[in-house]
């Protein structure tokens, strides 16, 4: 008997990102997704989870998910806009 064809689990980064960014606001998503909607690892999440620092989570059970504004907000906080990398060597200096 021929062996059932299994859909792929495994989705590009770009598929992930794309999800991120056509989530709702209000959907719960999980580390894979934000991580990859952020641009960071799944490892740094879990790191700053267990750290502090990073964007807030909910635990639902044994499963942790990020609510998209909560991770769009602690990403507005956490960063800034810059016109060149001169500025960054100013502020350095000062």
């Amino acid at each position: 008997m021929p062996k059932r064809a299994r859909p792929s689990r495994a989705t590009s980064a770009a598929d992930l990102r794309a999800e991120f960014w056509r989530a709702p606001d209000e959907a719960l998503l999980d580390r894979k997704t934000t991580a990859a909607g952020l641009g960071y690892t799944v490892g740094w999440l879990e790191w700053v989870a267990t750290q502090g620092g990073g964007p807030v989570l909910t635990k639902i059970g044994r499963s942790v998910r990020y609510r998209k504004a909560d991770v769009l907000a602690w990403l507005k906080a956490h960063s800034r806009r810059i016109h060149s990398t001169a500025e960054l060597a100013r502020h350095r200096e000062a």
